[in-house]
């Protein structure tokens, strides 16, 4: 049996060694790839607009990383997130006036590889940000960046905070072009402490086990997030949904208010990823209106919070970083919450539910 094929049988699984691994993996993205970074950077400059694409996870990072380069591109450059399957099916006007960069851990996503070669026919500069060993269409990028090795377990987590690594160091470089660069030095060396704020995060997954051991048996999972953190919302929803096949939400911190609360009672967790910033008020609203109903609240703060983590059912302290860069390290008690809640409930993290003989006959209708 290859590596890719082994399955294992308890903890800990593939997911939990991806989660581990972070701070290593982050470490080496910032060693690999700033001249990379900066070379990208040069041509994508001159581009006027550039498309962030990716499906599922990779989609996330896609949203995300909208946050930074529109905070650091020149204002020249118009920056898009897009889905993978909307880029391909309704595409915009490409040239050679344009930037693409997809998002691929495997490389083996139809809609991600199609949409590279669109883009690549239409003259668009294009790069492909990816796994060590890929599938072979997602190569044909004029630049490939490299992550980690393909994941094992079909939760994917390690790929994640690593590609979102490379799109900071691309969206930083280039700052270098607009009137951000002096900050740059700054906010770069914030980047750099990201790797031991994740290991600090490692350190306390007790904290989050004790979360597990009080929420696990709720009925739906919610999750909250706003700016840069709206993405890791959707990615904590999907992973819950891929490891436990429980329901579970990923919402903006405004849009839960907006008619999706009314369905928020007893039988929920809400969890509220809130470092300072300007969604911070409304997760507070949301905090007392859950607690009006019977729903406790699981709430991601910052050290030194006085608030939030007092109002709040639970809370878990993360450390005190720029917002922009939060993502990366707020992703990391919600992936060991996820980790943990498959395992207290029964269920397998790394088999994207296809030990499930429903799940698998279901599968066969799908590619992906």
């Amino acid at each position: 049996m290859s590596q890719q094929q082994e399955v294992r049988q308890g903890h800990p699984y593939f997911m939990y060694d991806a989660i581990m691994a972070q701070p290593e993996a982050i470490q080496a993205m910032l060693r690999q790839h700033p001249a990379r970074a900066q070379e990208v950077a040069a041509v994508t400059v001159k581009k006027r607009r550039l498309y962030l694409v990716g499906i599922g996870t990779s989609w996330h990072a896609a949203l995300v990383a909208g946050h930074w380069f529109r905070r650091f591109a020149p204002g020249t450059v118009s920056v898009q997130s897009w889905h993978s399957f909307e880029f391909c099916a309704y595409p915009p006007e490409l040239g050679a006036d344009d930037a693409v960069i997809i998002i691929s851990h495997r490389g083996t996503k139809t809609y991600s590889y199609l949409a590279l070669e669109m883009a690549k026919a239409s003259g668009a500069y294009t790069v492909s940000i990816t796994s060590t060993d890929p599938g072979p269409r997602i190569q044909v990028g004029d630049v490939v960046l490299n992550t980690v090795e393909p994941e094992r377990s079909a939760a994917f987590t390690v790929s994640y905070t690593s590609a979102m690594t490379v799109l900071a160091l691309l969206a930083t470089a280039m700052g270098s072009w607009s009137d951000h660069s002096e900050e740059l030095p700054l906010l770069r060396a914030q980047l750099e402490e990201v790797p031991q704020h994740i290991t600090q995060v490692l350190t306390r997954q007790g904290a989050v086990q004790q979360a597990v051991r009080r929420f696990q048996s709720r009925d739906r999972f919610i999750c909250t997030g706003w700016g840069p953190n709206t993405a890791n919302a959707y990615e904590v929803a999907l992973k819950i949904k891929e490891t436990s096949a429980a329901d579970s939400e990923g919402l903006q911190v405004e849009q839960i208010l907006h008619g999706p609360f009314c369905s928020v009672d007893q039988g929920c967790l809400v969890t509220l990823i809130a470092p300072p910033g300007p969604g911070y008020a409304r997760s507070m609203n949301i905090a007392r209106a859950s607690i009006e109903v019977g729903a406790p609240v699981w709430a991601l703060v910052q050290e030194e919070d006085s608030l939030l983590s007092d109002m709040a059912t639970e809370s878990f302290t993360l450390p005190n970083l720029p917002e922009m860069w939060s993502p990366l390290v707020y992703i990391v008690p919600l992936q060991l919450f996820t980790y943990y809640l498959a395992i207290a409930r029964g269920t397998h993290p790394d088999l994207f539910q296809q030990d499930n003989p429903k799940q698998a006959a279901a599968r066969r209708h799908y590619d992906l």
